[in-house]
């Protein structure tokens, strides 16, 4: 491929993302970036193998029941790849331990069912500076946003401190729109991680499943928000 050649596949070999949850989202978005000769891959989860994951956590199989998710996906990434470090933790991620979990890593990327993880995570990398990737799915319907700090509006200048109200924690979804919006997930990773132009800007991009059709919403950074306000824009 032109964008990477040989001179992006040792970018990539020498790049790192955390990858926080090893569900659905993260399941097709791990298999892509170690594939991809992503160098180290963090995996943080803290939940088990169960069989109603199957249809669409497609890192895991019957054999993997009752195992824990972060450890069952780096043992069948390092099979993918034995050439790349992958760190797994059993951890659930919250706002006291998520500045530290996020330091040291090139990008960040949200696979996660819970919005108390996503904004504790979305303040964590506005504070430190890195860039952050966060995907959801809900049946047919998936969103992606790229958040990249002092540049582009971050989780909660689009949610609120809060999270969208009514939201459930436990969403209907099948594997193949899971699939679409973790392998987007992904190619907007190795696409930073290349150093290319940034896919979305400041837009949210909105994934439908059903009518397969994908559409832009431009999001407004707060000016006063209180996770990403008060960082200046690079020069």
């Amino acid at each position: 491929m032109p964008q990477i050649g040989p001179e992006g596949q040792a970018r990539l070999a020498g790049a790192s993302a955390l990858v926080i949850g090893a569900g659905g989202l993260g399941s097709t978005l791990l298999l892509c970036l170690a594939g991809a000769g992503v160098g180290r891959i963090g995996i943080i989860d803290d939940d088990v193998v169960s069989e109603s994951n199957l249809n669409r956590q497609f890192l895991f199989t019957m054999a993997d029941l009752g195992r824990e998710k972060a450890f069952a996906a780096a043992e069948r990434l390092a099979a993918l790849n034995p050439h790349i470090q992958i760190v797994p933790q059993k951890q659930r991620v919250n706002e006291i331990n998520a500045p530290a979990l996020v330091v040291g890593w090139d990008i960040v990327i949200l696979a996660v069912d819970n919005f108390e993880a996503r904004l504790a995570v979305n303040k964590a990398c506005c504070e430190a500076g890195i860039t952050l990737i966060n995907g959801g799915v809900d049946g047919f319907y998936g969103t992606l946003q790229i958040v990249q700090p002092g540049v582009t509006p971050c989780l909660e200048c689009l949610y609120g401190a809060a999270g969208p109200e009514g939201q459930a924690e436990q969403l209907p979804s099948l594997g193949a729109p899971v699939a679409v919006v973790s392998s987007l997930m992904a190619d907007a990773a190795l696409v930073l991680l290349l150093g290319l132009l940034t896919p979305l800007g400041n837009d949210l991009l909105c994934i439908d499943g059903e009518s397969l059709s994908f559409a832009r919403a431009e999001i407004a950074r707060g000016s006063a928000c209180p996770a990403c306000g008060k960082i200046p824009c690079p020069d």
